[in-house]
């Protein structure tokens, strides 16, 4: 696997004044140096350094570790110890005598045998003003064998105050410094900002490459990270969370910048790296929640591929209320009936007869009045309480089919399932209890699963499709075309309808490309043995246009919005009726 730094262009003789001048083969260890910046070219070696990688000339020595301080360095470990470098020479002053980095890392000889470096670095400005890295190294241990086999058992040594696996700051760090750095931007007249970072769907990212490849992704973030944001604090808080304070001056231009770097840094996958900024006021030198407001701020995008960044304001702080009240209230929500069910129409495109409705919850709060889905659900998937709406939801959709069967009508409800549900809930069994319990017909509840839950636990969610299925429900791909793996996951998941997300009809009319696609899914979605259902038709145009390519269904506000089930059985049902 190739590393971010990339090798030297060229590999520059030893200079025979900086020998002399030096005269470090006159030293007892090891030591060489290199260049601070871009390619960290290797300007000059002793010949301890040249011994321990087990060279005889330093022509040779630089061929094998490429002329660079990277290639010095074992290639698992090289982002992380280069990272945890720079954090302990250039975090607290450049140039000063006193900063030293320590670690201990491993490297490979040109005989493949592993041994353990200690090496403690010093950032030097030589006389034409530039930054020099000088290196003094000792080899603490070695063992035989060939480098495929140096993962095993190996440890390396970082110290305390920097993450072990991408060789940031710590947590610890972070926070011990805020204030210092806060205090010399107020001395300085500097407005400052505390920036936070997360990755968007990590767990797919992990799903695909595996731990290590995840672990490598980190890596890499952190040193694009450090080179668009270099001698700044930034720490990596936990999992695929980053924390930076860093000027407000250039800020917008420089977190595009980065995005850019990130979206590229895995060959045919796009990772999506969202920032939600505090901005902090002018002398202002400790803001303890600084970096949750920046969460909030990130948080409010995620899952959106518009928008790269957010900056925290008084609307996220009215949401972050609602957040908190949300969280505490949704038991008495269930308890006290504020929970209401909705029900949006589906129509067969070639009848125009409801074939169909989607169960979509309201929250109508005796203080807060009317809450859209969107101002709760997401706020319960994060903490892991949306299984309670969701059970709720089923709960009345199984009384409101009972109701519809006592009428003699039969109409299918669909009912959406969270990412988090498939893992907080035993969704086959619940549903099994809930038919059950009200008498009602496994043929009138589908259920719908959204692409993004596809990349969470692929194994587990394969073995949820096929109970569901063996027990006689239908089961729908919701959001198709949201994310960006879905003709690969066509493959390996058994759908009986495949839902078309509404972005695909923005504009259709005079986008000839959207037509095609959308006419592509169908006929690809017919051959594969599944029926398609169309979101968010709004005119006309739209739904001739999916008469012409065989779409099977249609739903949208051409149609109805939701409605509650009384009107919905009293209003609807009777100027669109029924199929069957």
């Amino acid at each position: 696997m190739g590393t971010a730094l990339g090798a030297a262009s060229s590999i520059e003789p030893q200079t025979p004044g900086l020998v002399a001048s030096i005269g470090a083969n006159d030293l007892p260890g090891g030591f060489f140096v290199c260049e601070a910046h871009d390619q960290q070219r290797i300007r000059y070696a002793n010949d301890y350094v040249i011994r321990l990688y087990g060279c005889t000339t330093y022509e040779q020595f630089l061929s094998h570790v490429q002329g660079t301080l990277e290639g010095m360095i074992y290639f698992e470990d090289q982002l992380r110890i280069i990272n945890a470098i720079w954090v302990q020479i250039s975090h607290d002053g450049k140039g000063d005598p006193s900063m030293i980095g320590h670690v201990v890392y491993r490297m490979v000889d040109v005989g493949s045998a592993i041994h353990y470096a200690d090496v403690r670095v010093r950032l030097v400005v030589d006389a034409c003003g530039k930054e020099l890295l000088y290196a003094f190294v000792s080899e603490v241990n070695s063992y035989g064998g060939m480098a495929q086999g140096a993962k095993a058992g190996t440890s390396l040594v970082i110290p305390a105050n920097v993450d072990v696996l991408t060789g940031l700051p710590s947590m610890r760090y972070y926070h011990e410094h805020t204030g210092k750095v806060l205090a010399q931007a107020a001395i300085d007249g500097l407005a400052m900002a505390d920036v936070y970072f997360d990755v968007d769907h990590f767990r797919s990212i992990n799903s695909r490459l595996g731990y290590a490849g995840g672990d490598e992704v980190l890596q890499r973030i952190a040193h694009a990270l450090c080179e668009v944001f270099p001698n700044e604090l930034l720490s990596r808080f936990s999992d695929d969370h980053f924390v930076l304070v860093t000027q407000r001056e250039g800020l917008e231009q420089r977190l595009d910048q980065v995005h850019d770097r990130v979206a590229r840094i895995v060959p045919g996958m796009r990772v999506e790296l969202k920032a939600g900024v505090y901005e902090l006021e002018r002398n202002e030198t400790y803001i303890p929640f600084a970096h949750d407001r920046a969460k909030v701020a990130c948080d409010s995008i995620k899952g959106r591929y518009d928008r790269t960044f957010c900056f925290y304001d008084e609307a996220l702080s009215i949401g972050e209320d609602l957040h908190e009240y949300v969280v505490n209230n949704i038991g008495s929500a269930i308890e006290q009936g504020w929970i209401k069910n909705h029900y949006q129409p589906v129509v067969r495109i070639g009848t125009r007869l409801t074939c169909g409705i989607e169960a979509l919850s309201r929250w109508v709060d005796p203080k807060r009045g009317s809450l859209a889905p969107a101002q709760f659900v997401s706020v319960l998937e994060e903490a892991h309480l949306v299984h309670l709406l969701d059970q709720a939801v089923i709960s009345r959709v199984c009384e409101d089919v009972k109701k519809m069967q006592e009428l003699g009508i039969s109409v299918p409800v669909s009912i959406n399932f969270a990412p988090i549900d498939m893992t907080l809930i035993d969704i086959p069994s619940m549903l099994e209890s809930k038919v059950q319990q009200f008498g009602i017909d496994r043929n009138l509840l589908h259920v719908e699963i959204t692409e993004s839950s596809l990349a969470e636990d692929p194994e587990h969610l394969r073995s949820v499709i096929r109970r569901l299925h063996d027990l006689g429900y239908k089961v729908w791909m919701d959001d198709f075309g949201s994310g960006y793996s879905s003709l690969n996951l066509l493959k390996d998941y058994d759908f009986d309808v495949l839902k078309i997300d509404m972005e695909f009809l923005r504009g259709m009319e005079k986008n000839e490309k959207s037509r095609t696609i959308v006419g592509s899914i169908t006929n690809l979605a017919h051959e594969l043995g599944m029926s398609t259902l169309v979101e968010g038709v709004e005119t006309e145009g739209q739904f001739e246009f999916l008469k012409l390519v065989g779409a099977d269904m249609a739903q949208g506000y051409l149609f109805s919005r939701p409605l509650p089930f009384e009107q919905l059985v009293s209003e609807f049902f009777v100027r669109c009726p029924p199929e069957g």
